[in-house]
């Protein structure tokens, strides 16, 4: 039995649970991802306290887990579990007799000195987790952990790691004017939270996310770093790019091939087919019916579907756009693109069955013009530079990162949680 946890379409943690049940964890989390676009004034706040030309020094000193300073910003609860002296514990230590999973309290990564506990990376999973905690062996439970760890870690790796950069460059006082900032954003998502969950107070909701596993204090953790990193990223992806009309051109140019494109038609089709229950003869026969209600001027769509027997005689005969020489038929795609728009078909006779296809709309093979996409291919090259620049912003922080994590027993692991920028 393997116990999956599943990553949303769009890429968020999961957040439904049984019956439906949206956690409060999950919410608050989903408020913290939101805020990252929409907190304009932490934006604000940071941009005042921001140095002009921020410059990210050498790689700090290796620390032991008991020398990581794991309060930077004053958050609780952020030091509990870190070993009294040595270097962080592979799975493998940390799985013992006594505690046969790996406890929430567990560091799972040092980063740059900053801890991360395998409750920072459970919490959004935190009521989901508690029912499977219920239904599953130990050994089950365990492999589902380390399956959860193994994809989200490296995120959460991500993100300690491009808070620490921004915070390297920021006074304490200005750490401290941040944070402020932090809290009163977080409260915020607490206000709306609590009309969410029908709940009477912070207090309240605490208690309601301590059920399920986590705290307001270990949200308030995670969505402090998530902000401070997606604000640091955004600031030093930043690119400022002149593009003129030479340079856009030059651009379309050489991309061409993906603004050019083939003949392409709408048709419907009547098919008559040659079976066991219904032989040549029958076919034929139906057919003929066919002929006749088209010539008395009967819709195509209509006779199609009442006599026709192909996969789309429901829809009216009915298919979408195809492009000309992408049908497998040689014979149906000559006969497709040699047939004038609204016109029907002579009778197309196969060992299977008969068909006849009418053109309903057509489009010509043609380049879209240059004046119509210039100004979102000048979006588009802005975007990739900016993809480009924040590739390289963390791979620079990456060469400087010291990085250790619970899977650094096994190489291929260890390396998979240190491809920064790469998720």
């Amino acid at each position: 039995m393997t116990a999956k946890i599943e990553r949303q379409p769009d890429g968020r943690h999961p957040s439904r649970h049984s019956r439906g049940v949206m956690s409060a964890a999950a919410l608050l989390l989903i408020g913290g991802t939101l805020c990252v676009s929409g907190c304009q004034q932490i934006k604000e706040h940071f941009n005042r306290v921001r140095p002009n030309n921020p410059v990210v020094g050498p790689a700090p000193p290796r620390l032991s887990l008991e020398e990581s300073s794991a309060d930077t910003l004053g958050y609780a609860g952020l030091s509990q579990g870190v070993p009294e002296s040595g270097e962080i514990r592979t799975v493998s230590q940390v799985v013992t007799e006594e505690s046969p999973v790996i406890l929430d309290s567990t560091v799972v990564a040092v980063v740059n000195g900053n801890t991360v506990l395998a409750g920072d990376v459970f919490a959004p999973y935190a009521r989901q987790m508690v029912k499977m905690r219920e239904q599953l062996t130990d050994e089950q439970y365990l492999a589902a952990q380390r399956e959860l760890l193994k994809r989200d870690l490296p995120g959460h790796i991500e993100r300690t790691l491009l808070s620490h950069a921004l915070k390297s460059t920021l006074k304490q006082e200005q750490i401290d004017k941040l944070d402020g900032v932090l809290d009163q954003a977080f409260a915020e998502h607490v206000e709306k939270l609590l009309v969410k969950t029908e709940t009477s107070s912070a207090l309240e909701l605490d208690k309601k996310l301590q059920s399920e596993g986590t705290s307001l204090a270990d949200i308030r953790q995670t969505f402090g770093t998530q902000q401070l990193a997606m604000q640091y990223l955004a600031t030093e992806s930043q690119v400022n790019v002149q593009l003129g009309r030479v340079d856009l051109l030059n651009y379309y140019r050489e991309n061409l091939d993906r603004f050019s494109h083939p003949t392409r038609v709408k048709w419907q089709e009547i098919r008559v087919s040659i079976t066991p229950q219904q032989d040549r003869r029958a076919a034929v026969m139906k057919l003929n019916e066919v002929v006749k209600k088209l010539q008395e001027g009967v819709a195509f769509p209509d006779v199609a579907r009442e006599y026709s027997d192909g996969p789309t005689a429901s829809q009216g005969g009915n298919w979408d756009w195809t492009k000309e020489d992408s049908l497998a038929d040689v014979e149906l795609n000559k006969e497709l693109f040699s047939l004038p728009t609204g016109a029907i078909s002579r009778i197309i006779e196969t060992d299977k069955y008969f068909r006849i296809i009418r053109v309903v709309e057509r489009e010509d093979a043609h380049v879209t013009p240059f004046e119509k996409l210039q100004d979102g291919l000048r979006e588009e090259i802005r975007s990739k530079k900016r993809h480009e620049k924040t590739a390289e912003v963390l791979r620079k922080l990456n060469e400087t990162a010291v990085i250790q994590t619970i899977f650094d027993d096994d190489p291929a692991l260890a390396e998979e949680m240190r491809k920064i920028g790469e998720l």
